[in-house]
């Protein structure tokens, strides 16, 4: 008898016309407030996604990239259902499209500065409402504010048109970058079917593709990055780790763990590219004014922001308990002082890193960025997945799916987030961790023996 994953050849078409139905209807039908409908919607995309991975020697190659590259376009066409941040994409976009530096105002000073009788007012009233936090500065790196202005210059007064614009920049960007995963995979040698794990991934689609999120987009430029490392060409690859970085920051990160893979010299050689290549993106948008206002932003992070959090939550009691307030401004930036902490060590000990350690080493610190961050969206997962790929690590994948729940807290009203949710949700990878090391070190168990007595 076959198990129930196992499906016929005839069957794996279907079920991705299945899946593109769900993934569109979905965005169609749902906003982030229906959690009970949405998290059925993840359960069943997961269930088809695992059959999918259970089956992946029926797929060729071909059918993946395809299947993901039309999920993707597919979902490029809705409109954004668990996130909002793509009309302040739009906001930058417009002020870039105008000449003016999205980094030097916020929207709501932008706003008031604006005489009522200028032409765009009323566009520039209904596109204010719809963003979040327009008191705060911008914290969009160039390469992102890039694709801003295209979706502005493309899209012109049209908010649908510039969110479309945006997410099918992502999309394509997106699939590129899944190609160059299945050539980083056939050139080190690995299952080339791993990519599956990234490119129908139901979060990645959706998180990316459908809620406009540009973690899918520097993943694709860590993936190339790495595919013309392995080719030689490291003026390249350090090019495009560049662009990672100028996508979202945090591949700043990973520089020092580079340098242990590929050596002293190699690895400052690289990083002296990349963050120049950062550097001179950032050219068009200095000032002094501009610098400050994007720290300010950055900063709110890890001094005033917080959403689902793990260790900062446990701390953040403590706090309580002992200050009778909220010490955020303490906590926050106490918390990735140990991160750093924990960072050196692991720096400090691993003298040299192969591809493989490099990858789990990667996951590892992300994986401890995220434990000690004040605010922890679930887009911001995809960082890890692909280091979990190419390093052979399940858990990030667990956590990954595990995150959705967060998104339980925009069910309540007003807006709050339950601790057991979340409790829920980190227990979660936590267990499937530690099963797995039990399983794996079988003498790190306790075991307990019961004795049956003589009655």
């Amino acid at each position: 008898m076959q198990p129930i994953t196992t499906i016929t050849e005839k069957k794996i078409y279907p079920l991705f016309i299945l899946n593109a139905v769900l993934l569109v209807a979905g965005q169609l039908l749902l906003v982030r407030e229906q959690f009970l409908e949405l998290l059925v919607w993840q359960i069943v995309l997961h269930l088809i996604f695992i059959v999918l991975w259970k089956n992946k020697e029926q797929l060729g190659m071909k059918d993946i990239i395809v299947a993901a590259a039309v999920f993707r376009l597919l979902t490029a066409f809705t409109m954004p259902t668990l996130s909002d941040d793509v009309f302040r994409f739009i906001w930058d976009g417009q002020l870039i499209v105008k000449g003016e530096n999205p980094m030097l105002t916020t929207p709501d000073n932008y706003l008031a500065a604006m005489p009522p009788i200028a032409g765009n007012y009323v566009y520039a009233m209904k596109l204010h409402g719809l963003i979040n936090h327009p008191q705060f500065y911008t914290c969009y790196p160039p390469l992102m504010q890039g694709a801003f202005w295209l979706s502005a210059f493309l899209g012109g007064s049209s908010i649908t048109a510039s969110i479309i614009i945006i997410k099918l920049f992502i999309s394509i960007v997106d699939v590129i970058g899944i190609i160059f995963l299945y050539k980083l995979l056939k050139k080190n040698n690995l299952n080339q079917k791993l990519i599956i794990l990234y490119a129908l991934n139901p979060i990645i689609i959706i998180e990316g593709a459908g809620n406009a999120h540009f973690e899918v987009v520097q993943a694709a430029f860590i993936f190339i990055s790495l595919y013309y490392l392995h080719v030689k060409k490291m003026t390249t690859a350090a090019i495009c780790w560049g662009l990672a970085i100028v996508t979202k920051l945090v591949p700043l990160m990973l520089l020092p763990l580079i340098v242990r893979w590929l050596g002293w010299k190699k690895g400052i050689i690289f990083s002296v590219i990349s963050v120049f290549v950062a550097a001179i993106s950032f050219l068009p948008f200095v000032s002094s004014n501009s610098l400050q206002g994007f720290g300010k932003s950055l900063n709110l992070y890890f001094q005033n922001f917080e959403f689902n959090g793990s260790i900062y939550y446990i701390a953040r009691e403590i706090g309580w308990s002992i200050k009778g307030y909220n010490y955020i401004s303490f906590i926050g930036p106490f918390l990735m002082s140990l991160f750093l902490g924990c960072y050196a060590i692991l720096f400090f000990t691993k003298k040299t890193l192969t591809f493989n350690s490099f990858a789990s080493a990667s996951a590892i610190v992300f994986s401890l960025y995220y434990l000690f961050a004040t605010t922890v969206h679930p887009w911001y997962f995809i960082n890890l997945i692909p280091f979990a790929i190419l390093a052979g690590k399940k858990y990030p994948f667990v956590w990954l799916a595990a995150a959705f729940l967060s998104y339980q807290a925009y069910s309540n009203h007003p807006f709050h987030e339950k601790m057991w949710v979340i409790a829920i949700e980190y227990a979660i990878p936590l267990f499937f961790i530690g099963y797995h090391l039990v399983k794996k070190y079988p003498h790190l168990a306790i075991r307990l023996r019961i004795h049956d007595t003589a009655t």
